[in-house]
């Protein structure tokens, strides 16, 4: 039986930031194989109101034995 797919979702309004933490994340993960991703930008809501731009990147991905 197929084992299910994980997904990682990465969210921040730097996309420097972003890439970091999906820098950091790849090096821990070991060995696995990514299936797909996708990148949105968006808004986000203030605590005291307005909002603010936000990149999502989601990465679909499935670990190797």
């Amino acid at each position: 039986m197929p084992r299910p797919m994980k997904v990682k979702i990465f969210m921040d309004s730097s996309a420097s930031t972003i890439e970091g933490q999906i820098n950091a994340w790849l090096d821990q993960l070991g060995s696995a194989s990514i299936i797909k991703t996708e990148t949105a930008l968006t808004n986000a809501d203030k605590p005291n109101g307005g909002t603010y731009p936000c990149i999502v990147v989601t990465v679909w991905y499935e670990l190797r034995d």
